[in-house]
């Protein structure tokens, strides 16, 4: 019964992996973000939209880089204590059974 139960910390595993990267991404850009435009395209309009855009990202992909990191650590919480309660379960399970208890 106990294998049943028992947590596979592999698709929490890929969950974190998959926030690290995209915390990574988020990081990267509000980098770009933050460094000196591209500016001199060759048309104003198109100057004026990526300097827009750099002032409403940079703040916003910070922002989402940190609510990825809080993220990424209650994925470990959850992941650590999901093992801490099934470690738990299988030595119960197996004292009831010692005793001669059943599952």
């Amino acid at each position: 019964m106990a294998e049943r139960l028992k947590v596979d910390g592999t698709e929490l595993d890929k969950f974190f992996k998959d926030l690290t990267k995209a915390k990574n991404s988020f990081v990267a850009l509000q980098k770009v973000l933050h460094d000196p435009g591209v500016n001199g395209l060759g048309a104003d309009d198109l100057d004026k939209a990526c300097d827009r855009f750099q002032e409403d990202w940079h703040h916003g992909a910070g922002e989402i880089a940190e609510q990825i990191a809080e993220l990424m650590d209650i994925t470990k919480k959850a992941k650590d204590d999901f093992r801490e309660v099934d470690m738990a379960l299988e030595k119960a399970l197996d004292k009831a059974r010692r005793k001669g208890g059943s599952t």
